[in-house]
């Protein structure tokens, strides 16, 4: 059969990420081909997207096909299927990967897929902003897990609290949880519809890709109590985000190159000293500030207090904690009261 080779590497680009890393599951490094669709799972998310013309069934190993695809420059391709192997031809050049004609992966985990109810169009920037906020310790696991509510996404670590009101109302009696190292990979895909179901809650886009996740058992504590309160406003100068950009490289995971390790904020009257460190090296700088108040110290991400004060550059402090407010959001986080040394 022929395939355009482009849409073909569209569709496994879009399952890549429910690809585990190991294998497992048996299958689970595979791509998974049933009927006209490919599908991924890793046991706690299965991505499914369609390929136009293809009507196979089994499972190729992903990191060889997807390698060789990339090789290859013609835009035409012809597969077959011959005994224990898929051949792929393109011009001249021709290739052999093993063909696995049963797929063992557990699919049938996921369940069926019932009704898709309409998402707000708000859903995936909600997503993006809470999801940095869960918790990564597995002894909370509902605090690992970012909530979706009728009307907002919530996340927490016990730390610092956000919530983000939605302009639109999730047509859901319960709530969702989902995990979020799976949010991570969600948000990267323009999801409009969703499917509850038995222990899974499955996604939908316009192009028809459903990205399927687990649901884990419990109950999001309520976190509204903890968000309303007055204090002093402390003003961040337009010199804190160049500050924390610098602080961002001492705050690096040097194998990802993602932003993993917290920033330290001290807050005392006239001065905000911004302080990192990673596994290369560490960082601080001191800027001026009008605030006069108690001093008060705080632990949050870089990128996302970065992201923070781009759209509110100022606080709220009181008591034990600081509030952060934009257009739609509110974030909370814990603080200490400490002398910081000049």
């Amino acid at each position: 059969m022929k395939i355009n080779k482009s849409e073909l590497q569209a569709a496994l680009e879009k399952v890549k990420p429910g690809l585990a890393s190991k294998e497992i599951i048996e299958q689970a490094t595979s791509f998974a081909f049933m009927g006209d669709r490919v599908v991924t799972y890793n046991d706690e998310i299965s991505i499914s997207h369609p390929v136009k013309g293809l009507n196979i069934r089994g499972a190729v190993k992903a990191q060889n096909l997807y390698a060789y695809l990339n090789k290859i420059r013609r835009d035409e391709i012809d597969i077959e299927i011959d005994e224990k192997q898929v051949k792929i031809s393109a011009g001249r050049a021709k290739a052999g990967l093993v063909f696995e004609a049963e797929v063992r992966l557990p699919i049938e985990e996921v369940g069926k897929i019932g009704e898709w109810k309409k998402l707000p169009d708000s859903i995936v920037p909600a997503l993006r902003c809470c999801y940095p906020c869960a918790s990564k310790d597995m002894s909370m696991p509902v605090l690992t897990c970012v909530f979706i509510s009728q009307n907002s996404v919530q996340a927490s670590d016990s730390y610092q609290i956000i919530k983000y009101t939605l302009t639109e109302k999730v047509p859901t009696k319960k709530g969702i949880l989902l995990p979020a190292s799976a949010v991570h990979e969600l948000v990267k895909y323009d999801i409009k519809e969703f499917s509850e179901g038995e222990g899974w809650v499955h996604f939908r886009t316009d192009d028809s890709t459903i990205f399927s996740c687990r649901t884990p058992n419990g109950i999001f504590p309520e976190i509204d109590k903890f968000l309303e309160f007055e204090g002093v406003e402390i003003p961040f100068p337009r010199t804190a985000l160049n500050a924390l950009e610098r602080a961002e490289i001492f705050a690096k995971n040097n194998v990802t190159g993602t932003h993993v390790a917290p920033v330290t904020v001290c807050v005392s009257p006239g001065q905000i000293k911004f302080s990192a460190q990673d596994e290369a090296g560490w960082f601080e700088e001191s800027i001026k500030t009008k605030y006069q108040g108690d001093a008060v110290t705080f632990i949050t991400g870089v990128d996302f207090l970065l992201s923070l004060l781009k759209q509110s550059p100022t606080c709220v402090y009181a008591n034990d904690r600081i509030k952060f407010t934009g257009e739609k959001w509110v974030h909370v986080i814990a603080v200490s009261s400490t002398e910081v040394s000049k």
